[in-house]
């Protein structure tokens, strides 16, 4: 019989670059969690803004709770700033939450994260993810339901469907111990949150889903990435008319996948974007 862990230790990682804008109302959110047993490590890619000083007066309210990483290292790439958080956290939680700068977690957000992680065996690699909301700049609810937009892709989550797409949000996904001891960064990977949702497909890892949202994911014109709604005819202009673009994106894509399935490139762009056509109609 699976021993609990009431209590299990959650650091959440956050990354942040020129934040100032959303960034109070993210540690908000996350200060005023229901679950108690977090704390927070930052580690920022070089703003010039004022999220440094924003950050320093948190750290100096909530000293025991908040840490801020210094050490003059400077990405320029939110996934190395993620796997840079990775490499430098606390070996003695329990769980990791990645966290953006600009979004707002709901209240029972780690509540039932923990919950979900303590039905679990915590010796196996564990990835949680959950729906989000989406909000404008001005906290606006967009849609209730990111899984919904996408056609419930968060649903069907297989090792070949994550060789295309990634449905899944870094902001909402939430690590084991077990699984961050085994992930490291790598040259190929497109973004972050992609690279450990394949990784966790490809390793007997135990994916779970949380079906309500809760993160309020933000969208605004500063995101790294953000989810944007395309149509068909957005879609043909982009395969027609932005080629190069589209041909480098395929290409990374295409190296990214070659680290788990090996395919022939043709095989792969077809098969991408066949999918891209079936989620677009």
């Amino acid at each position: 019989m699976k021993k609990i862990n009431k209590n299990p230790k959650v650091q959440i990682l956050l990354a942040t670059y020129n934040g100032e804008c959303f960034l109070r109302e993210q540690l908000d959110s996350i200060v005023n969690q229901e679950y108690k047993y977090w704390e927070l490590l930052i580690h920022d890619d070089g703003s010039i803004d004022d999220t440094i000083q924003i950050l320093s007066e948190y750290v100096k309210y909530y000293p025991k709770k908040i840490r801020l990483l210094i050490d003059q290292k400077i990405f320029s790439s939110a996934s190395k700033n993620f796997f840079h958080l990775i490499e430098y956290r606390s070996k003695e939680a329990n769980l990791y939450c990645l966290c953006d700068q600009d979004d707002i977690w709901h209240k029972n957000k780690l509540k039932l994260i923990v919950e979900k992680y303590n039905s679990q065996d915590e010796k196996n690699p564990l990835l949680i993810y959950s729906d989000l909301s989406l909000i404008d700049y001005k906290g606006k609810l967009l849609e209730k339901s990111h899984n919904k937009l996408i056609k419930f892709q968060k649903n069907f989550i297989t090792k070949e469907t994550t060789l295309y797409y990634n449905p899944v949000p870094g902001c909402s996904m939430t690590i084991n111990s077990a699984l961050a001891d085994r992930m490291s960064y790598c040259k190929y990977m497109v973004m972050h949150d992609w690279w450990i949702l394949l990784y966790a497909a490809h390793s007997n890892t135990n994916i779970l889903y949380i079906k309500l949202p809760l993160v309020k994911y933000r969208q605004h014109s500063k995101n790294v990435l953000g989810y944007k709604k395309v149509n068909i005819f957005i879609l043909i202009i982009r395969l027609f008319f932005k080629i190069p673009r589209y041909v480098k994106n395929v290409k990374k894509a295409y190296s990214q996948s070659k680290q788990f399935c090996n395919q022939s490139g043709l095989h792969y762009f077809i098969k991408l974007v066949f999918r891209q056509l079936k989620m677009n109609s």
